[in-house]
């Protein structure tokens, strides 16, 4: 199964997001003294929403794609290995999580008896989308852990970069600091190195999950040989 069609859309997103910061770099007078006009800061202060979509919109693509991918495999339930237990069971703990104590019981039973099942059913593919609307690093470990997607290994510098990228696009989408306010504290060549390890580190993400995908890695190690 092909992860062609993520990688493309990332590629024409962050294409999209360099022609925009070089254009605004063409404006931002070459010596650090020289007065920077208003709009390049503005300009600037907007390129971190135009960054933050193209990364959230990357990541929730992805992990649809893998989720319906996997749907195609009609795996029994009791094939998914423990850390894909929390998607491919979540309609029950979103049951568990809203009964009473009366129902405590009887919905955790449901939960640990559907482990067990040896039928397939349909996991929604959209089932991460409110999660995934504030894509801080620690949403994507989160996320990560469910799937039981492992090796992500980057550095303290790039948790960082997406972490500020997230608030500094809140804070401009949101009203809570104008654009000028936000480009007026960098120059385009402090933002570029953002933007080389966002786009990095998203082929990065990707490579892993259609790795896990490809590996059978949502599955327990002995279920793998049943599905082709």
């Amino acid at each position: 199964m092909s992860f062609a069609s993520i990688k493309n859309n990332n590629r024409n997103r962050l294409n999209e997001n360099l022609q925009f910061l070089n254009y605004i770099s063409s404006l931002e007078p070459s010596n650090p003294r020289d007065i920077i006009p208003l709009e390049v800061n503005i300009m600037k202060g907007l390129f971190y929403v135009h960054m933050y979509s193209s990364l959230e919109r990357t990541i929730n693509e992805l992990i649809e794609h893998t989720i319906v991918l996997i749907n195609t495999r009609s795996i029994s339930k009791k094939h998914f290995n423990h850390s894909f237990n929390t998607i491919s069971l979540f309609d029950k703990l979103q049951s568990f999580k809203s009964c009473g104590h009366k129902n405590f019981f009887s919905k955790a039973y449901d939960i640990f008896c559907e482990i067990n099942n040896r039928d397939s059913g349909h996991i929604n593919e959209t089932m991460f989308s409110n999660s995934l609307q504030n894509v801080w690093f620690k949403t994507i470990e989160e996320t990560n852990l469910c799937f039981g997607v492992k090796g992500l290994n980057i550095s303290p510098r790039i948790k960082t970069t997406i972490n500020e990228i997230v608030e500094k696009r809140n804070a401009v989408a949101h009203g809570r600091e104008s654009a000028v306010n936000v480009g007026i504290r960098f120059r385009c060549i402090d933002i570029r190195t953002k933007f080389i390890d966002i786009s990095n580190f998203s082929y990065d993400l990707i490579d892993l999950y259609e790795n896990y995908f490809n590996s059978k890695d949502y599955l327990k190690p002995a279920a793998k040989r049943l599905y082709s």
